[in-house]
């Protein structure tokens, strides 16, 4: 006898209709279904639960994410500073634009309301059950189903569904620092993607990272600090950000000819996407690059002062690592409360940290700021194929996904900002709606439910990666002299995070595959991608 499921629109009806709380009944396990299912409540899980209502016409899906709400990255990290390095106007859903920011770069706060905002327009949180953890997905082969292991409020959910979509992202684990002596801090650590209310007015803080996101919690911690002791391993590109600010009268015109959104946006991505060439290979991408450089150092020269030329003014490439935005970071350098030290921290005391030559600093605050462990992040939801096989398994150190988006021996699974989707100069957003785009080319007869078996050949799959490695190496993500978190996953020499082509070949490719390198099935049927097919 088969299992009988609840489909996620009926459990909805009677969790809200009756008395009975299935996910708050002790110790208990629930079995639900659904056509699609959703891992991940960010950016990715908006756009994706979108697109299933208003294109695919798809209201049997359900989402699962591990934070209260939905955001992602921007329900996670709430530190102070927290904010978007790309302009607002581009980074938002095509589906939703907005023009009336309040800033030209969006503050975590902001975004969040945004979100809030497109979550409430959609109705989006009855298809959604959040604080839940997925402890394993496996692929059902006689039923061509995945299925879903699901922990939340101590009981657990079992759910099927025809379609997977992973959308947890790339910046899921954090790093944690480890020096000698963390245990004995009177105060807390926090590291930024797990912030807690501290009043740090008049405190003594120290940072310990150099990337983006110590930088922004810097600049707006040293406001009302007593003093903050920054400790960077190596320096960074600083470059101040691009002027895209909507004016009361280009609101008021927008306001009045939306159809003129797009075409602003499309310049903002322009405007953005003339970076790209920094990125590449070639003798045209060196003098740009140079040229770049040259520019950078007097910028840097003249917003930061002279005791950090030396030592933070980077010896290697511009655009090795992803560069940084200044937002208010040169300005907080200037005061006197603020110190940038590349000397190693390696001790803390009870309420002081101590560096290499033994030179100590006050502490009531210490912020890890030293980013994600990109390799655990992507793996971590243990997946199971049709092979029997965990993803990581498969994988063994060389994660990729054919386009972004799929993987040979797990059929219906789409990774959403997935291996190799990260770009060092545009919006995550766009590739995460490139990424949908790419599925709907592919496989929306699956997800409409005409045919109920997608994947991409291995072959395929296979030639995808030769052909991705070896445009990563020529460019400046492999070849700038620098050691990156590009290069942090799995084997050295296999870049698991970086696009190296254009957004626009992104943007083509998502509308024109190879059909070729895709199969589809229908129960026994054989079926062409691309091509509408009838229901049984």
């Amino acid at each position: 006898m088969k299992p009988l499921y609840i489909t996620a629109d009926i459990f909805d009806f009677i969790t809200s209709y009756t008395n009975i709380d299935l996910y708050r009944q002790p110790n208990t396990m629930t079995k639900l279904h659904s056509q699609v299912l959703i891992v991940g409540g960010g950016f990715s899980g908006i756009a994706t639960s979108i697109k299933l209502l208003k294109d695919w016409k798809v209201t049997d899906f359900h989402v699962y994410d591990r934070n209260e709400k939905f955001g992602g990255t921007w329900a996670a990290n709430t530190y102070p500073g927290a904010a978007s390095d790309i302009p607002a106007v581009w980074y938002c859903l095509a589906s939703d634009p907005k023009i009336d920011w309040e800033s030209a770069y969006p503050s975590q706060q902001e975004l969040s309301e945004y979100i809030a905002g497109v979550v409430d327009k959609y109705g989006l949180k009855s298809f959604a059950t959040f604080n839940s953890e997925i402890e394993r997905i496996e692929w059902i082969p006689n039923e061509r189903l995945w299925k879903a292991t699901i922990a939340h409020n101590g009981n657990t959910i079992t759910h099927t569904a025809r379609v997977l979509f992973m959308g947890q992202g790339c910046l899921v684990t954090p790093n944690h620092v480890k020096i000698k002596g963390m245990e004995d801090f009177q105060g807390p650590i926090m590291h930024t993607a797990e912030w807690k209310p501290f009043d740090y007015d008049n405190k003594d803080v120290v940072v310990i990272g150099n990337g983006c996101s110590a930088a922004q919690v810097t600049s707006e911690v040293a406001k009302t600090a007593k003093s903050v002791t920054q400790f960077a391993r190596s320096p960074q590109w600083i470059v101040p950000r691009t002027p895209v600010t909507i004016g009361p009268i280009l609101r008021t015109i927008l306001s009045w000819f939306p159809f003129l959104i797009p075409v602003l946006r499309f310049f903002v991505f322009c405007l953005l996407e003339m970076n790209w060439n920094m990125f590449r290979g070639g003798w045209w991408s060196d003098f740009d690059r140079s040229m770049r450089t040259k520019v950078a150092v007097k910028i840097a020269k003249k917003n930061m002062p002279e005791k950090y030329h030396e030592t933070a003014i980077p010896k290697y490439q511009l655009g090795c690592k992803r560069i940084i935005f200044d937002c208010g970071y040169w300005a907080a350098l200037k005061m006197e409360s603020v110190l940038l030290t590349f000397d190693k921290l390696v001790e803390v005391g009870k309420n002081s940290v101590k560096d290499i030559n033994g030179n100590q600093y006050p502490a009531d605050l210490i912020v890890d700021a030293t980013g994600f462990n990109i390799g655990r992040s992507m793996t971590s939801v243990d997946v199971i194929g049709e092979n029997g096989m965990p993803l990581s398994e498969f994988w063994d150190g060389k994660v990729a996904a054919y386009e972004t988006v799929m993987v040979p021996n797990y059929p219906n699974m789409f990774m959403l900002f997935g291996p190799n989707a990260t770009t060092g100069h545009n919006s995550v957003i766009f590739g995460i709606e490139n990424g949908l785009k790419f599925v709907e080319s592919v496989a929306s007869d699956v997800i409409q439910g005409r045919s109920d078996y997608v994947t991409v050949k291995p072959q395929a799959y296979d030639q995808w990666v030769q052909r991705i490695q070896a445009a990563i190496k020529q460019t400046n993500f492999a070849t700038g002299g620098c050691v990156s978190w590009y290069m942090s996953v799995g084997e050295a020499t296999h870049n698991a995070v970086s696009y190296p082509w254009t957004q626009l070949r992104f943007w083509w490719r998502a509308r024109f595959p190879h059909y070729d390198d895709i199969y589809v099935e229908n129960k026994s049927q054989k079926v062409t991608p691309g091509k509408a097919i009838k229901a049984e």
